[in-house]
């Protein structure tokens, strides 16, 4: 491992998630924290504005009798659903995000598996809890957009049942006014479990991850550690908040740093929201950082100036090599996509193109990968942006440990991790937490390798691998980063197909094609057309493969992939499709 090539340790460390906002309101108690949209007008709330409102619903918890227990939270990225995930875990509470895109049955069956006794939801989803009897543990169901009934006393507004977010502030408030203290001054146990969150659900099963403070702590630090944003900087929320990767990295660090946080309030309207915000750095996942690459590209050719912006990559670089950097001016119509401003941009979640990141590089954007997994709260590695190397997920953060466990003579592995991150456990199933664990190390179910400087590549997903007839394993996601390039291609996943007549496995490449490309091209919507010029670039591409790796099959729909709300396909839902 060659530590030189980590960033320099920065001195700014949280203790515990109560520590964190305090000392940031502390630091900048009139910076604005969130910057949000609210029924079409701007509103934003201070990082010493957000302390207050937190200690007062964290003193409101422990007056209805919540603090100790289990709350559930449901609904956009906004700042009560921000409030609720703080208040809760700094109350000795164990908090629940839930996806907001699962089914009202899910949300149902989740809530009640770890027996909640008080959900926080937008108004959006008031109609999944009509029904109270069907949540039987849950006491208080608190809506963020419910008006507070006014002029009573707040002590008889909050009673069981339904109840207004406000009237939990009013409430909070008042306790805090006469001299209440019992959030404030709640012991934090860094070991004690304080989120359950469950898993996407790629391969169809969703498992309870149980974190504590130290493993969120540690998530949050080591970002924080390895990036280089700043106060200055504003990051627009744009990915689902109730997953780990966004929590930790996307609204916990920022805290931290004293950076602002804009948020994104619809991806119909990111483009819009990037004019109104304008961000100097992202989190995001690879499919939005294709999208993005795409509609630049997209939208030089139709105004005919895609070879010009390739003349002036080629300026540029050469402009580069003599130590002169253009990129500023040359490519500024191209940041003005994103308002103008952003200068870097962090993507995990999935494995993503490595020639996005020299892409990026060229229009004066740094683009560097992460990797990590729920169950490590999430973070494991990162490309420090002055040591960037296109491909790698990066170096383990500080405090992690990496170890590849392969067979003698494998170039490959699986990779385990160690560290403060490492989750507690599943919730209720030992079997499974078992199953994940070898010798003290958690066993992430990826396969990869790590170079002679300690980056880390992943291969693919463990229970992804094609065996075939030969023994030769393939990673389908090596493949798909092949497929993808090719511009008829919308979405594509590889799986092994097994011919019954001879129980012999063939790759197969299941495709998406683009619609919008394939009328371009003058094929219309026509799947023989369009597959049999798929099939004839396939046959290229397959030329510079070694031949285990080349496609065998290739299979068209017309309809895309089902995917999780981080924008990964449910490879269970196609292993059998046929």
């Amino acid at each position: 491992m060659n530590q030189n090539l980590y960033p320099p340790p920065k001195e700014r460390q949280a203790n515990d998630l109560r520590h964190l906002v305090v000392q940031a309101a502390e630091r900048n108690p009139e910076k604005d924290y969130l910057v949000y949209k609210r029924n079409g007008t701007l509103e934003s709330v201070a990082f010493e504005g957000f302390r207050e409102r937190m200690f007062a619903l964290g003193e409101a918890f422990f007056e209805i009798g919540v603090a100790g227990g289990t709350v559930a939270v449901l609904g956009e990225t906004s700042p009560e659903w921000i409030l609720t995930y703080l208040a809760a875990v700094n109350s000795s509470s164990v908090i629940v995000p839930l996806d907001k895109e699962l089914a009202r049955d899910e949300i149902c069956n989740f809530i009640n598996k770890v027996g909640c006794k008080c959900v926080v939801f937008s108004k959006d989803y008031g109609k999944y809890f009509e029904n109270r009897e069907a949540f039987g543990t849950v006491e208080y169901f608190v809506e963020f957009g419910a008006v507070p009934k006014e002029f009573a006393p707040s002590a008889e507004r909050v009673q069981k049942g339904q109840v207004a977010f406000l009237d939990l502030l009013a409430l909070g408030r008042e306790k805090i006014a006469g001299g209440s203290v019992r959030f404030a001054e709640n012991p934090i146990d860094l070991e004690k479990t304080c989120a359950i969150l469950f898993t996407s659900g790629t391969t169809g099963t969703s498992k309870g991850v149980m974190l504590c403070q130290r493993n969120l702590v540690a998530g949050v630090n080591a970002s924080h550690n390895m990036t280089e944003f700043c106060e200055d900087d504003t990051i627009v929320s744009v990915l689902p908040i109730h997953h780990t990767y966004e929590m930790t990295c996307g609204i916990l660090t920022p805290i931290l740093i004293g950076a602002t946080v804009a948020v994104n309030d619809s991806l119909k309207y990111v483009v819009r929201n990037f004019q109104t915000f304008r961000p100097t750095g992202l989190v995001l996942v690879p499919l939005f950082v294709s999208t993005i690459y795409k509609k630049i590209w997209e939208t030089a050719k139709k105004s005919h100036r895609d070879k010009l912006l390739k003349g002036l990559i080629g300026i540029s670089g050469a402009l580069r090599k003599v130590k002169i950097d253009p990129r500023k001016v040359l490519f500024k119509s191209v940041n003005e996509a994103f308002g103008g401003r952003l200068v870097r941009i962090i993507c995990g979640g999935a494995p993503m193109p490595a020639e996005l990141v020299k892409e990026f590089d060229n229009f004066g954007i740094a683009l560097c990968q992460g990797y990590g997994i729920t169950e490590c709260a999430p973070l494991i590695s990162v490309c420090p942006e002055h040591a960037n190397r296109a491909g790698s997920v990066g170096l383990p953060v500080p405090g992690v440990e990496v170890r590849i466990d392969k067979e003698e003579g494998e170039e490959y592995g699986e990779i385990l991790v160690k560290g403060p991150n490492v989750m507690q456990g599943y919730f209720e199933d030992e079997e499974a937490t078992r199953a994940v664990f070898r010798d003290g190390w958690f066993c992430t179910g990826d396969y990869g390798y790590q170079d002679e400087d300690g980056y880390l590549y992943i291969t693919g997903r463990k229970k992804n691998v094609i065996v075939l007839n030969n023994g030769k394993n393939v990673f389908p996601e090596e493949i798909e980063e092949y497929l993808e390039k090719i511009d008829l291609i919308c979405e594509c996943a590889v799986v092994g197909r097994t011919n019954p007549e001879n129980d012999t496995v063939a790759v197969t490449a299941l495709i998406y094609p683009d619609f919008a490309k394939a009328a371009e091209k003058g094929l219309g919507d026509d799947l023989n057309l369009i597959g049999e010029t798929i099939k004839k670039e396939i046959g290229v591409l397959n030329r510079s493969l070694p031949s285990f790796k080349q496609i065998r099959g290739i299979e068209l729909r017309r309809t895309e992939f089902d995917k999780t709300t981080t924008k990964k396909i449910k490879r269970y839902k196609i292993q059998e499709s046929k």
